[in-house]
């Protein structure tokens, strides 16, 4: 079975869908940091990450990794300076290029291929899995989102700046041409700016639990 919960920046999406996998003893992917994590081999290769045919050259030869939570790159543990600011800048236009989300969706949909799993992203509904047997779009207020940010992050930055940066990449992912970031049409959705983080994952749960498949799986 395959759980889609794709929604922006700070929606809630990571925390959620963890909590959704471990219930149901599913296999949880956290889409963006595979994107976050290439982002970043970008940089420490010293491309520009907007140079697209550099960086799909670049991105074709990274490994990158799970071990439970935490992520690698080429072998090395990058979960925490995945989330620093200068690799969220950069996530951006490396996640817009065509070739990159070419090549890690078919990592993907090779992860999911002999698992059940909790998959969460930007596109996970629209175009990873399009058929997935249950899809949910998380959504929040900007403010609320900004805060949750506040509370993660490690870097000296203001609420107005980490609210900036969300606003940014919400408009640069709704409106790029590949994989925009937008609802399903048949999707969920789920405000999360009011509720608690246990209400939140208890709306997924049960309408898992009292719902039948919409679609055929994968």
């Amino acid at each position: 079975m395959i759980i889609a919960i794709d929604g922006p920046s700070g929606s809630g999406k990571s925390t959620t869908a963890k909590a959704v996998a471990k219930a149901l003893a599913y296999t949880y992917l956290d889409t963006g940091a595979m994107y976050r994590a290439v982002a970043l081999g970008v940089l420490r290769l010293e491309i520009d990450p907007f140079n697209d045919e550099r960086v799909a050259k670049v991105v074709n030869n990274m490994a990158v990794s799970f071990r439970g939570e935490d992520v690698f790159l080429n072998g090395d543990d990058v979960s925490k300076i995945i989330r620093y600011e200068e690799t969220s800048k950069a996530v951006t236009p490396v996640s817009a290029n065509p070739a990159v989300r070419e090549l890690l969706v078919e990592k993907q949909r090779e992860i999911a291929a002999d698992h059940d799993i909790v998959m969460e992203g930007r596109d996970i509904g629209t175009v990873v899995f399009p058929n997935a047997d249950y899809k949910f779009f998380l959504v929040a207020d900007p403010d609320v989102r900004a805060m949750r940010r506040l509370k993660e992050t490690e870097e000296d930055l203001s609420l107005e700046q980490i609210k900036a940066d969300l606003l940014r990449r919400d408009k640069r992912d709704s409106s790029r041409e590949y994989s925009p970031l937008k609802k399903a049409e048949n999707a969920i959705e789920i405000d999360t700016s009011d509720l608690t983080f246990d209400e939140q994952v208890d709306k997924i749960l049960s309408c898992i639990q009292t719902k039948e498949p919409k679609h055929g799986g994968k």
